[in-house]
């Protein structure tokens, strides 16, 4: 297979993010699998944020990369840690001189690794992460291995986000699903308890929020037992004496 080839394979993998088991972790690793085959690197490792904007996951393609990935993480200091807060390229030429991350740069050059490069996983302002591409030699890629590199990271940072975005998405319409029904539920109960004792609906809804309170349950399901007829919520429905009739009698019968 050609490297185009290779290349336009890469794409379509790292496209497909909507798998129902899909794991932004497993997802890193793919790219950082990627960068290594296409790339003249021997090793490659990420740093994931979370929802909140926080760096919270690392990895690599070898233990000794994800140990040095784990380290920037926890030390929150190294090459990728800053290239994701200063959403830029990072080239360190040859780790043997370099004076910046001195904890980093001694365990890096422990585990073999003489150059590195940190992209940042970024689209427009929004930054996602960032991955680390190491090399045994102390030399760096060509323009057009980063310009390889840096397609694969803007398509990997696009697709994380518009799934990231599509989660956010299909969690909020679930949550305002649940309102809606929630609501829906109270206004019926409302009804029936207001039809049933001769009152208005929002001295029926008082009753149930007083009644939801003393016994310590959610308002929506004290309405969907008066609903259901529960007799958990009987009280709620007694009356003393012949019921006077209302607008609403009737309404539900």
């Amino acid at each position: 297979m050609s490297q185009e080839q290779r290349l336009a394979a890469a794409f379509i993998e790292l496209s497909d993010v909507h798998h129902p088991d899909f794991d932004a972790d497993r997802y890193a690793h793919l790219l950082a699998r990627h960068s290594v085959n296409l790339l003249d690197v021997d090793a490659a490792g990420w740093l994931l944020a979370n929802d909140s904007g926080d760096l919270a996951t690392a990895g690599g393609t070898t233990d000794s990369v994800h140990l040095l990935q784990i380290m920037q993480l926890r030390g929150g200091t190294g090459p990728a840690v800053e290239s994701f807060h200063t959403h830029r390229l990072l080239t360190v030429t040859d780790l043997a001189t370099e004076q910046r991350w001195e904890t980093f740069g001694c365990a890096a050059r422990d585990a073999g690794f003489r150059a590195l490069h940190a992209m940042p996983l970024q689209q427009q302002n929004e930054t996602i992460g960032a991955l680390c591409l190491f090399r045994q030699r102390p030399q760096i890629l060509t323009e057009d291995e980063l310009a390889v590199g840096n397609a694969l990271v803007q398509v990997a940072s696009t697709c994380l986000l518009l799934k990231r975005a599509r989660d956010k998405a299909v969690k909020l319409s679930a949550q305002l699903q649940t309102a809606l029904n929630s609501r829906v539920a109270i206004e019926q109960a409302k009804g029936i308890l207001a039809e049933r004792r001769g009152t208005s609906l929002d001295h029926a809804f008082e009753l149930m929020r007083t009644f939801a309170r003393r016994n310590r349950r959610r308002l929506n399901e004290v309405a969907g037992a008066v609903v259901t007829g529960s007799p958990t919520v009987a009280v709620l429905s007694q009356t003393s004496g012949d019921k006077p009739q209302t607008c609403l009698s009737g309404w539900l019968s």
